[in-house]
């Protein structure tokens, strides 16, 4: 069996050769890819609990970790349809990677007869193709962080570690309660001054998750920023998505949601002239 990966910034694809001869017992991993100076992994087992279904896992590679971390990752699995895209079965989640829980996954994908079918597009010349999306947050390490107020202005927070390697961490700043990078201070400073009431009616508690939802709207504002062309149909149905879980959690965020029909507004427009363009 031979793997190729092939990074692109949070995506990587791994090709299964040989696939109908593998052990169905046995586990298969990929070589590890590195994003965002972590080391990733897929593994497969062609039948494992569920003996019809094939079992997906993503799993952090803790040699390519400092002791104590943790990652916050939105990722995305995909057994693709080498036929057609449409037909490709994806699997997603949000999930914390740790020590104690370095991979998560699927059981049950894809069943094993789908996937074996040489009609139905995913064993394509004894091949089949998998892709994960990765997306991670910055992880905090809770066990180093200075005791603070919840209800302080904003206090700097230096990470530090008795060992000399650890020495350059990143300096973290806490504004309004989030922790933040020191390079996304400016930026959240400037959303509570512009909307003051926006974490008024926030309800969650837990710091780690705190931070969790201040990297979701940073990440949501970043893409609404694009121009019409750049965004897909992806990103804004993602950003549809992101909004809604921002509100539900307390954030105030109608001058967001107003970006963001605006956006979609453009984007109609945007796809009715390239159609009209096409057809005349």
């Amino acid at each position: 069996m031979t793997s190729i990966t092939n990074p692109c910034d949070k995506k990587f694809a791994w090709v299964v050769k040989n696939f109908s001869s593998l052990q169905l017992q046995d586990c298969y991993v990929s070589v590890p890819v590195l994003i965002r100076d972590v080391k990733w992994r897929l593994f497969v087992y062609p039948e494992e609990n569920n003996g019809d279904h094939l079992s997906l896992y993503l799993q952090v590679d803790f040699e390519s970790m400092p002791c104590g971390w943790r990652k916050y990752t939105q990722f995305r699995l995909t057994v693709v349809n080498q036929l057609s895209e449409q037909y490709s079965v994806k699997r997603e989640g949000p999930k914390w990677f740790d020590k104690k829980a370095p991979e998560w996954g699927w059981g049950d994908m894809i069943p094993l007869t789908k996937l074996n079918d040489i009609n139905s597009g995913f064993l394509v010349n004894g091949e089949v193709m998998i892709v994960a999306e990765v997306e991670t947050f910055e992880a905090i390490r809770t066990s180093q962080v200075e005791k603070i107020s919840d209800d302080s202005e904003w206090t700097v927070l230096d990470y530090y570690s008795s060992s000399e390697e650890d020495k350059d961490d990143d300096v973290t700043v806490v504004v309004k309660g989030f922790h933040v990078l020191e390079s996304q201070v400016n930026q959240v400073k400037e959303i509570f001054e512009k909307h003051p009431d926006l974490a008024s009616n926030f309800k969650v508690k837990n710091q780690n998750l705190k931070n969790v939802y201040m990297g979701v709207l940073l990440d949501l504002i970043k893409t609404l920023r694009k121009s019409p062309k750049e965004l897909t149909e992806e990103d804004l149905n993602l950003a549809v998505s992101r909004l809604s879980d921002l509100t539900k959690a307390g954030f105030m965020l109608d001058w967001l949601n107003q970006k963001l029909v605006k956006a979609l507004e453009k984007q109609r427009v945007l796809v009715q002239t390239l159609r009209s363009e096409i057809l005349n």
